[in-house]
Protein backbone atom coordinates (compact mmCIF):
# COMPACT_ATOMS: atom_id res chain seq x y z
CA UNK A 1 0.00 0.00 0.00
CA UNK A 2 2.75 2.46 0.57
CA UNK A 3 4.21 2.32 -2.32
CA UNK A 4 1.23 1.86 -4.34
CA UNK A 5 1.22 5.67 -5.38
CA UNK A 6 4.71 5.71 -6.30
CA UNK A 7 4.23 3.05 -8.17
CA UNK A 8 1.29 4.41 -10.46
CA UNK A 9 3.37 7.76 -10.94
CA UNK A 10 5.98 5.74 -12.39
CA UNK A 11 3.08 4.06 -15.08
CA UNK A 12 1.59 7.13 -15.69
CA UNK A 13 5.15 8.62 -16.76
CA UNK A 14 6.29 5.45 -18.54
CA UNK A 15 3.05 4.51 -20.67
CA UNK A 16 2.81 5.81 -24.41
CA UNK A 17 5.32 6.80 -27.22
CA UNK A 18 8.35 8.72 -26.05
CA UNK A 19 7.13 12.16 -27.42
CA UNK A 20 4.01 11.68 -24.91
CA UNK A 21 6.02 10.69 -21.92
CA UNK A 22 8.51 13.40 -22.84
CA UNK A 23 4.86 15.66 -22.79
CA UNK A 24 3.96 14.73 -19.47
CA UNK A 25 7.22 14.66 -17.72
CA UNK A 26 7.49 18.40 -19.00
CA UNK A 27 4.19 19.38 -17.82
CA UNK A 28 4.81 17.80 -14.02
CA UNK A 29 8.33 20.03 -14.05
CA UNK A 30 6.84 23.05 -15.27
CA UNK A 31 3.92 22.33 -12.82
CA UNK A 32 6.42 22.34 -10.13
CA UNK A 33 8.76 25.23 -11.30
CA UNK A 34 5.71 27.46 -11.95
CA UNK A 35 4.05 26.91 -8.88
CA UNK A 36 7.44 28.36 -7.55
CA UNK A 37 7.48 31.19 -9.89
CA UNK A 38 3.60 32.22 -9.26
CA UNK A 39 4.49 31.97 -5.19
CA UNK A 40 7.51 34.79 -6.01
CA UNK A 41 5.06 36.56 -8.10
CA UNK A 42 2.34 36.69 -5.49
CA UNK A 43 4.91 37.93 -3.15
CA UNK A 44 6.19 40.45 -5.22
CA UNK A 45 3.28 42.61 -5.60
CA UNK A 46 2.79 43.84 -1.92
CA UNK A 47 6.38 43.53 -1.92
CA UNK A 48 6.79 46.36 -4.44
CA UNK A 49 4.04 48.20 -3.38
CA UNK A 50 4.92 48.53 -0.35
CA UNK A 51 8.16 49.61 -1.50
CA UNK A 52 7.26 52.02 -4.15
CA UNK A 53 3.96 52.64 -3.34
CA UNK A 54 0.58 52.32 -5.58
CA UNK A 55 1.51 55.21 -7.91
CA UNK A 56 4.90 54.21 -8.12
CA UNK A 57 4.27 50.83 -9.01
CA UNK A 58 1.04 52.23 -11.58
CA UNK A 59 4.14 53.95 -13.49
CA UNK A 60 6.48 51.30 -12.96
CA UNK A 61 3.85 48.25 -14.31
CA UNK A 62 2.79 51.22 -17.34
CA UNK A 63 6.32 52.03 -18.73
CA UNK A 64 7.43 48.18 -18.58
CA UNK A 65 4.29 46.97 -20.72
CA UNK A 66 5.43 50.02 -23.33
CA UNK A 67 9.38 48.27 -23.36
CA UNK A 68 7.35 44.94 -23.56
CA UNK A 69 5.75 46.31 -27.19
CA UNK A 70 9.65 46.34 -28.48
CA UNK A 71 9.27 42.27 -28.68
CA UNK A 72 7.72 42.68 -31.63
CA UNK A 73 10.68 43.52 -33.18
CA UNK A 74 11.51 40.06 -33.29
CA UNK A 75 9.57 39.39 -36.02
CA UNK A 76 8.61 36.12 -35.00
CA UNK A 77 12.43 34.84 -35.50
CA UNK A 78 12.14 33.48 -32.33
CA UNK A 79 8.54 31.36 -32.81
CA UNK A 80 10.08 30.62 -36.47
CA UNK A 81 12.94 28.96 -34.76
CA UNK A 82 11.18 27.05 -32.25
CA UNK A 83 9.45 25.48 -35.73
CA UNK A 84 11.93 24.68 -37.61
CA UNK A 85 14.05 23.60 -35.17
CA UNK A 86 11.56 21.17 -34.11
CA UNK A 87 10.88 19.55 -37.53
CA UNK A 88 15.15 19.56 -38.21
CA UNK A 89 15.06 17.60 -34.43
CA UNK A 90 12.45 15.32 -35.85
CA UNK A 91 14.16 14.30 -38.83
CA UNK A 92 17.90 13.87 -37.22
CA UNK A 93 19.44 16.89 -38.91
CA UNK A 94 21.99 18.18 -36.45
CA UNK A 95 23.38 20.40 -38.47
CA UNK A 96 20.69 22.11 -39.83
CA UNK A 97 19.42 22.68 -36.35
CA UNK A 98 23.10 24.69 -36.01
CA UNK A 99 22.40 26.44 -38.65
CA UNK A 100 19.37 27.37 -37.76
CA UNK A 101 20.15 28.74 -33.99
CA UNK A 102 23.63 30.86 -35.69
CA UNK A 103 21.42 32.63 -38.41
CA UNK A 104 18.40 33.41 -35.74
CA UNK A 105 21.13 34.72 -33.29
CA UNK A 106 22.79 36.61 -36.10
CA UNK A 107 19.66 38.23 -37.19
CA UNK A 108 18.14 39.24 -33.84
CA UNK A 109 21.39 40.77 -33.12
CA UNK A 110 21.31 42.70 -36.04
CA UNK A 111 17.60 43.90 -35.38
CA UNK A 112 18.75 44.48 -31.35
CA UNK A 113 21.64 46.85 -32.29
CA UNK A 114 19.28 49.33 -34.78
CA UNK A 115 16.72 49.32 -31.92
CA UNK A 116 18.95 50.61 -29.74
CA UNK A 117 20.72 53.44 -32.03
CA UNK A 118 16.88 54.34 -33.03
CA UNK A 119 16.15 54.83 -29.68
CA UNK A 120 19.35 56.14 -28.74
CA UNK A 121 18.66 59.13 -31.98
CA UNK A 122 14.81 59.89 -31.08
CA UNK A 123 14.91 59.58 -27.19
CA UNK A 124 16.72 62.93 -26.81
CA UNK A 125 12.89 64.22 -28.70
CA UNK A 126 10.53 62.52 -26.27
CA UNK A 127 8.95 64.17 -23.42
CA UNK A 128 7.82 60.93 -21.20
CA UNK A 129 5.89 62.62 -18.99
CA UNK A 130 3.25 63.56 -21.60
CA UNK A 131 3.94 59.93 -23.34
CA UNK A 132 2.77 58.59 -19.67
CA UNK A 133 -0.05 61.08 -19.33
CA UNK A 134 -1.04 64.14 -16.89
CA UNK A 135 -1.51 62.00 -14.62
CA UNK A 136 1.94 61.36 -14.02
CA UNK A 137 2.86 65.23 -13.58
CA UNK A 138 2.00 65.59 -9.84
CA UNK A 139 4.00 61.97 -8.92
CA UNK A 140 7.57 62.29 -6.79
CA UNK A 141 8.81 60.05 -8.73
CA UNK A 142 9.05 62.13 -11.87
CA UNK A 143 12.52 63.26 -12.35
CA UNK A 144 13.59 59.03 -12.13
CA UNK A 145 11.41 58.30 -15.50
CA UNK A 146 14.00 59.12 -18.19
CA UNK A 147 16.47 57.02 -16.52
CA UNK A 148 14.33 53.90 -15.98
CA UNK A 149 13.18 54.51 -19.69
CA UNK A 150 16.88 53.63 -20.14
CA UNK A 151 17.16 51.17 -17.71
CA UNK A 152 14.60 49.17 -19.33
CA UNK A 153 15.84 49.80 -22.90
CA UNK A 154 19.55 48.55 -22.20
CA UNK A 155 18.39 45.46 -20.20
CA UNK A 156 15.50 44.68 -22.98
CA UNK A 157 18.39 44.88 -25.62
CA UNK A 158 20.36 41.69 -23.42
CA UNK A 159 17.03 40.02 -22.88
CA UNK A 160 15.60 40.28 -26.75
CA UNK A 161 18.87 37.57 -27.97
CA UNK A 162 19.28 35.62 -24.83
CA UNK A 163 15.46 34.69 -24.78
CA UNK A 164 15.98 32.80 -27.70
CA UNK A 165 16.90 29.55 -25.75
CA UNK A 166 13.54 29.33 -24.47
CA UNK A 167 12.41 28.91 -28.48
CA UNK A 168 15.72 26.40 -28.44
CA UNK A 169 15.08 24.08 -25.67
CA UNK A 170 10.98 24.31 -26.72
CA UNK A 171 12.01 22.58 -30.15
CA UNK A 172 13.75 20.00 -27.69
CA UNK A 173 10.52 19.47 -26.08
CA UNK A 174 11.85 20.59 -22.80
CA UNK A 175 10.12 24.11 -22.15
CA UNK A 176 10.08 22.97 -18.53
CA UNK A 177 13.85 23.76 -18.33
CA UNK A 178 12.51 27.83 -19.59
CA UNK A 179 10.48 27.54 -16.65
CA UNK A 180 13.22 27.05 -14.57
CA UNK A 181 15.07 29.59 -15.78
CA UNK A 182 11.97 32.21 -15.12
CA UNK A 183 11.77 30.66 -11.56
CA UNK A 184 15.55 31.69 -10.83
CA UNK A 185 15.34 35.51 -12.71
CA UNK A 186 12.22 35.85 -10.34
CA UNK A 187 13.90 34.62 -6.74
CA UNK A 188 16.78 36.82 -8.02
CA UNK A 189 14.15 39.69 -8.51
CA UNK A 190 12.01 39.01 -5.37
CA UNK A 191 15.75 39.10 -2.99
CA UNK A 192 16.92 42.02 -4.80
CA UNK A 193 13.80 44.20 -4.19
CA UNK A 194 13.57 42.70 -0.32
CA UNK A 195 17.06 44.31 0.13
CA UNK A 196 15.89 47.79 -1.43
CA UNK A 197 12.82 47.62 0.74
CA UNK A 198 15.16 47.26 3.66
CA UNK A 199 18.50 49.68 2.85
CA UNK A 200 16.95 51.97 0.55
CA UNK A 201 14.46 54.84 0.44
CA UNK A 202 11.57 54.32 -2.37
CA UNK A 203 13.53 54.37 -5.87
CA UNK A 204 12.02 53.69 -9.27
CA UNK A 205 15.70 53.79 -10.55
CA UNK A 206 16.82 51.16 -7.94
CA UNK A 207 13.80 48.98 -8.62
CA UNK A 208 14.35 49.41 -12.58
CA UNK A 209 17.76 47.72 -11.94
CA UNK A 210 16.78 45.08 -9.64
CA UNK A 211 13.36 43.76 -12.11
CA UNK A 212 15.34 44.37 -15.62
CA UNK A 213 18.27 42.67 -14.58
CA UNK A 214 18.28 40.36 -12.62
CA UNK A 215 16.63 37.89 -15.36
CA UNK A 216 19.69 38.94 -17.59
CA UNK A 217 21.88 37.22 -15.22
CA UNK A 218 20.19 33.90 -15.30
CA UNK A 219 19.90 33.45 -18.90
CA UNK A 220 23.50 34.58 -19.76
CA UNK A 221 24.67 31.62 -17.30
CA UNK A 222 22.28 29.65 -18.92
CA UNK A 223 23.75 29.77 -22.33
CA UNK A 224 27.34 29.22 -21.26
CA UNK A 225 25.84 25.99 -19.27
CA UNK A 226 23.59 24.70 -21.94
CA UNK A 227 25.47 25.18 -24.96
CA UNK A 228 28.50 24.15 -22.98
CA UNK A 229 26.55 20.99 -22.01
CA UNK A 230 23.17 19.63 -23.34
CA UNK A 231 22.97 21.66 -26.42
CA UNK A 232 26.79 21.84 -27.53
CA UNK A 233 26.18 20.03 -30.98
CA UNK A 234 23.79 22.98 -31.40
CA UNK A 235 25.95 26.00 -29.85
CA UNK A 236 25.94 29.05 -32.60
CA UNK A 237 28.89 29.50 -34.58
CA UNK A 238 29.80 32.32 -36.83
CA UNK A 239 30.86 30.21 -39.84
CA UNK A 240 27.62 28.71 -39.84
CA UNK A 241 25.71 31.65 -40.26
CA UNK A 242 23.14 32.08 -42.90
CA UNK A 243 21.45 35.10 -43.43
CA UNK A 244 19.45 33.52 -46.51
CA UNK A 245 18.80 30.95 -44.40
CA UNK A 246 17.43 33.39 -41.69
CA UNK A 247 15.42 34.89 -44.28
CA UNK A 248 13.61 31.18 -45.17
CA UNK A 249 12.97 31.00 -40.86
CA UNK A 250 11.25 35.07 -41.29
CA UNK A 251 8.81 33.70 -43.63
CA UNK A 252 6.86 31.23 -41.06
CA UNK A 253 7.95 33.58 -38.64
CA UNK A 254 6.61 36.67 -39.66
CA UNK A 255 3.37 35.20 -39.76
CA UNK A 256 3.69 34.59 -36.00
CA UNK A 257 4.66 37.77 -36.03
CA UNK A 258 1.99 39.61 -37.18
CA UNK A 259 -0.12 37.14 -34.48
CA UNK A 260 2.52 38.58 -31.76
CA UNK A 261 1.87 42.07 -32.39
CA UNK A 262 -1.93 41.14 -31.57
CA UNK A 263 -1.15 39.87 -28.70
CA UNK A 264 1.21 42.56 -27.94
CA UNK A 265 -1.33 45.36 -28.44
CA UNK A 266 -4.26 43.61 -26.68
CA UNK A 267 -2.18 42.33 -23.35
CA UNK A 268 0.57 45.11 -23.13
CA UNK A 269 -1.67 47.91 -24.37
CA UNK A 270 -4.02 47.87 -21.24
CA UNK A 271 -2.18 49.42 -18.66
CA UNK A 272 -1.44 52.17 -20.89
CA UNK A 273 -4.79 52.42 -21.24
CA UNK A 274 -5.50 52.54 -18.23
CA UNK A 275 -2.87 55.16 -17.24
CA UNK A 276 -4.39 57.80 -19.76
CA UNK A 277 -8.45 56.56 -18.75
CA UNK A 278 -7.80 56.79 -15.22
CA UNK A 279 -4.70 57.08 -13.39
CA UNK A 280 -1.50 55.09 -12.27
CA UNK A 281 -3.14 53.52 -9.15
CA UNK A 282 -6.00 52.30 -11.10
CA UNK A 283 -3.02 50.59 -12.61
CA UNK A 284 -1.77 48.65 -9.76
CA UNK A 285 -5.76 47.92 -9.10
CA UNK A 286 -5.96 45.82 -12.93
CA UNK A 287 -2.12 44.56 -12.58
CA UNK A 288 -2.68 42.80 -9.34
CA UNK A 289 -6.11 41.80 -10.13
CA UNK A 290 -4.59 40.21 -13.57
CA UNK A 291 -1.77 38.71 -11.26
CA UNK A 292 -4.21 36.73 -9.14
CA UNK A 293 -6.74 35.46 -12.23
CA UNK A 294 -3.08 34.75 -14.07
CA UNK A 295 -2.76 31.77 -11.48
CA UNK A 296 -5.21 29.39 -13.18
CA UNK A 297 -3.92 31.04 -16.73
CA UNK A 298 -0.44 30.66 -15.75
CA UNK A 299 -1.12 26.95 -14.54
CA UNK A 300 -3.08 26.30 -18.14
CA UNK A 301 -0.16 27.43 -19.98
CA UNK A 302 1.92 25.05 -18.36
CA UNK A 303 0.48 22.37 -19.99
CA UNK A 304 -0.63 24.00 -23.54
CA UNK A 305 3.21 25.16 -23.51
CA UNK A 306 4.77 21.56 -24.29
CA UNK A 307 2.12 20.82 -26.95
CA UNK A 308 3.84 23.33 -29.46
CA UNK A 309 6.58 21.30 -30.38
CA UNK A 310 4.72 18.32 -29.86
CA UNK A 311 2.70 18.98 -32.18
CA UNK A 312 5.14 19.73 -34.53
CA UNK A 313 6.94 16.39 -34.22
CA UNK A 314 3.29 14.69 -34.46
CA UNK A 315 2.14 16.60 -37.65
CA UNK A 316 5.58 16.37 -39.39
CA UNK A 317 4.77 12.33 -38.75
CA UNK A 318 1.11 12.52 -39.46
CA UNK A 319 0.29 10.94 -36.04
CA UNK A 320 -2.99 12.28 -35.92
CA UNK A 321 -4.38 9.79 -33.50
CA UNK A 322 -1.79 10.91 -30.91
CA UNK A 323 -3.39 14.64 -31.85
CA UNK A 324 -6.84 13.88 -31.77
CA UNK A 325 -6.42 12.37 -28.04
CA UNK A 326 -4.21 15.23 -26.59
CA UNK A 327 -7.52 17.84 -28.10
CA UNK A 328 -9.65 16.24 -25.76
CA UNK A 329 -7.47 15.85 -23.02
CA UNK A 330 -6.82 19.85 -23.28
CA UNK A 331 -10.71 20.66 -23.40
CA UNK A 332 -11.41 18.68 -20.36
CA UNK A 333 -8.47 20.92 -17.92
CA UNK A 334 -9.88 23.77 -19.65
CA UNK A 335 -13.53 22.81 -17.87
CA UNK A 336 -11.71 22.44 -14.76
CA UNK A 337 -9.94 25.82 -15.01
CA UNK A 338 -13.28 27.89 -15.38
CA UNK A 339 -14.52 25.91 -11.82
CA UNK A 340 -11.40 27.51 -10.28
CA UNK A 341 -11.50 30.84 -11.89
CA UNK A 342 -15.24 31.35 -10.60
CA UNK A 343 -14.05 30.16 -7.57
CA UNK A 344 -11.24 32.91 -7.16
CA UNK A 345 -13.63 35.27 -8.50
CA UNK A 346 -16.14 34.56 -5.42
CA UNK A 347 -13.31 34.86 -2.68
CA UNK A 348 -11.17 37.56 -4.50
CA UNK A 349 -11.72 40.45 -1.69
CA UNK A 350 -10.76 38.25 1.18
CA UNK A 351 -7.47 37.29 -1.17
CA UNK A 352 -6.98 40.61 -1.70
CA UNK A 353 -6.86 41.19 2.03
CA UNK A 354 -4.68 38.23 2.72
CA UNK A 355 -2.66 38.85 -0.19
CA UNK A 356 -1.91 42.31 -0.13
CA UNK A 357 -3.99 44.81 1.89
CA UNK A 358 -2.68 42.77 5.48
CA UNK A 359 0.80 43.92 4.91
CA UNK A 360 0.33 47.48 3.69
CA UNK A 361 -0.10 50.70 5.49
CA UNK A 362 -3.17 52.59 5.49
CA UNK A 363 -2.13 55.05 2.81
CA UNK A 364 -1.05 52.14 0.40
CA UNK A 365 -4.39 49.78 0.55
CA UNK A 366 -5.59 49.00 -2.76
CA UNK A 367 -9.30 49.16 -3.51
CA UNK A 368 -10.21 46.96 -6.22
CA UNK A 369 -14.00 46.35 -7.68
CA UNK A 370 -15.83 43.43 -7.91
CA UNK A 371 -16.48 44.58 -11.12
CA UNK A 372 -13.06 44.71 -12.19
CA UNK A 373 -12.63 41.34 -10.84
CA UNK A 374 -15.49 39.72 -12.76
CA UNK A 375 -13.63 41.66 -15.72
CA UNK A 376 -10.46 40.61 -15.48
CA UNK A 377 -11.57 36.79 -14.44
CA UNK A 378 -13.92 37.20 -18.26
CA UNK A 379 -10.76 38.64 -19.99
CA UNK A 380 -8.48 35.90 -18.40
CA UNK A 381 -10.97 32.50 -19.13
CA UNK A 382 -11.56 33.84 -22.88
CA UNK A 383 -7.29 33.98 -22.80
CA UNK A 384 -7.41 30.38 -21.60
CA UNK A 385 -9.60 29.18 -24.27
CA UNK A 386 -8.19 31.07 -27.24
CA UNK A 387 -4.04 29.59 -26.54
CA UNK A 388 -5.56 26.37 -25.78
CA UNK A 389 -6.18 26.03 -29.40
CA UNK A 390 -4.12 28.42 -30.93
CA UNK A 391 -0.82 26.25 -29.82
CA UNK A 392 -1.37 23.18 -31.23
CA UNK A 393 -2.07 25.45 -34.44
CA UNK A 394 1.42 27.12 -34.31
CA UNK A 395 2.94 24.02 -33.62
CA UNK A 396 1.22 22.81 -36.79
CA UNK A 397 2.13 25.82 -38.45
CA UNK A 398 -1.37 26.70 -40.16
CA UNK A 399 -1.10 30.05 -38.89
CA UNK A 400 -3.00 32.64 -42.13
CA UNK A 401 -6.59 32.72 -40.35
CA UNK A 402 -4.53 33.63 -37.65
CA UNK A 403 -2.81 36.71 -39.43
CA UNK A 404 -5.70 37.93 -40.99
CA UNK A 405 -7.70 37.82 -37.82
CA UNK A 406 -4.65 39.43 -35.97
CA UNK A 407 -4.97 42.31 -38.37
CA UNK A 408 -8.24 42.95 -37.74
CA UNK A 409 -8.19 43.06 -33.79
CA UNK A 410 -5.44 45.59 -34.03
CA UNK A 411 -7.18 48.09 -36.20
CA UNK A 412 -10.00 47.56 -33.71
CA UNK A 413 -9.13 47.43 -30.37
CA UNK A 414 -7.63 51.07 -29.33
CA UNK A 415 -10.99 52.20 -30.93
CA UNK A 416 -13.25 49.72 -28.91
CA UNK A 417 -10.97 50.20 -25.66
CA UNK A 418 -11.50 54.45 -25.69
CA UNK A 419 -14.94 54.42 -26.55
CA UNK A 420 -15.47 51.75 -23.57
CA UNK A 421 -13.15 53.40 -21.63
CA UNK A 422 -15.10 56.80 -21.89
CA UNK A 423 -18.24 55.12 -20.45
CA UNK A 424 -17.05 52.43 -18.21
CA UNK A 425 -13.74 54.10 -16.91
CA UNK A 426 -10.68 50.91 -16.22
CA UNK A 427 -13.66 48.50 -16.07
CA UNK A 428 -14.36 49.46 -20.08
CA UNK A 429 -10.58 48.96 -21.04
CA UNK A 430 -10.39 45.47 -19.64
CA UNK A 431 -13.82 44.39 -21.64
CA UNK A 432 -12.62 45.97 -25.02
CA UNK A 433 -9.86 42.76 -25.14
CA UNK A 434 -12.87 40.29 -24.67
CA UNK A 435 -14.85 41.89 -27.34
CA UNK A 436 -12.15 42.04 -30.05
CA UNK A 437 -11.34 37.97 -29.20
CA UNK A 438 -14.58 36.79 -29.77
CA UNK A 439 -14.28 35.81 -33.45
CA UNK A 440 -11.28 33.81 -32.52
CA UNK A 441 -12.83 31.96 -29.98
CA UNK A 442 -14.81 30.71 -32.85
CA UNK A 443 -12.41 29.98 -35.59
CA UNK A 444 -9.72 28.72 -34.02
CA UNK A 445 -11.59 25.08 -32.45
CA UNK A 446 -12.99 25.03 -35.65
CA UNK A 447 -9.82 25.02 -37.37
CA UNK A 448 -7.93 23.06 -35.10
CA UNK A 449 -10.46 19.91 -35.49
CA UNK A 450 -10.80 19.90 -39.00
CA UNK A 451 -6.40 19.47 -39.20
CA UNK A 452 -6.30 17.20 -36.56
CA UNK A 453 -9.13 14.88 -38.55
CA UNK A 454 -7.36 15.76 -42.04
CA UNK A 455 -9.99 17.72 -43.26
CA UNK A 456 -9.07 21.07 -43.71
CA UNK A 457 -8.86 22.57 -46.59
CA UNK A 458 -8.56 26.16 -48.45
CA UNK A 459 -7.54 28.78 -45.73
CA UNK A 460 -8.54 26.34 -42.92
CA UNK A 461 -5.18 24.69 -44.11
CA UNK A 462 -2.71 27.69 -44.97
Amino acid sequence: MVNFLPEKIRIYFSKGNERSRLTKKNIAAAFLLKGVTILISLILIPLTINYIGPEGNGIWVTLYSMIVWLNLFDIGFGNGLKNKLAEAKARGETTLAQQYISSTYAWVSLICAGIFIAFFLVNPCLDWLKILGSNVQTMAYQQEIPGLVWIFLIAFCFSFVLNLIKSIVAADQRPAIGSFLDMLGQLLTLLGIFILSKTTTPSLIALGWVTAFAPVVVYIVAHIVLFGGRYKSWAPSFSLIDMKLGINLLRLGFQFFIATVASVVVTQTLPFLINHMSNPTEVTNFNTAFRLFSVAFNAMALVIIPYWSSFTDAYTQQDFVWMKKSVKQLHRMFLLLLVGEALILVLSPYIYYLWVNYWMNEDKVLDISMLMSAAICLYVCMLCWINLNIYPLNGIGKVRLQVYSSIVEIIVLIPIALFLGKHWGAIGVVLAPTIVYLPRMIWAPIQLRKLINNRATGIWNQ
